[in-house]
């Protein structure tokens, strides 16, 4: 099997942020309560469909909502360790974009990457970073929409 067969050719429809006419900035996406220990959750609110988790470091994360591989939704996943994982075939996601296990495959297909999004907890509350551009967020100018 080639790099090009593991990877779905088309998925679900996950909107496209570039057409959003949000402004740059931080966007509240939940209540920190919303996240358990080791749990995750999809988030619609957003300029994208996104899942969000909390591994087992307490950390959050976030990524493009459907799996890379056939489209599953993430938030229907596992989160292990501190990735989530595919309720489908158990393709592992880190919170950094890159497929860090596939638990009956020697190798990861170097395609095997997604979008990851910019997660903060401040006062009780979740934010994602939005930027039309991908820029980072710049941690001076906290612009929370």
């Amino acid at each position: 099997m080639t790099d090009q067969e593991l990877i779905a050719p088309e998925l679900p429809e996950q909107k496209d942020p570039a057409d959003s006419l949000n402004e740059s900035g931080w966007y509240k996406v939940a209540n920190s309560e919303d996240i358990g220990s080791l749990k995750a959750i999809q988030i619609d609110n957003f300029p994208t469909q996104i899942v969000v988790w909390r591994g087992e470091d307490a950390s959050l994360r976030g990524l493009d909502l459907y799996c890379k591989h056939m489209g599953a939704s993430l938030a229907c996943g596992e989160v292990n360790e501190n990735s989530i994982q595919c309720p489908f075939h158990a393709w592992r996601w880190a919170g950094d974009g890159k497929c860090d296990q596939i638990p009956y495959a020697k190798k990861i297909p170097v395609k095997a990457v997604t979008r990851s999004w910019e997660v903060i907890e401040d006062n009780g509350a979740v934010y994602v970073w939005f930027d039309k551009e991908q820029k980072s967020a710049d941690p001076k100018g906290q612009k929370f929409n």
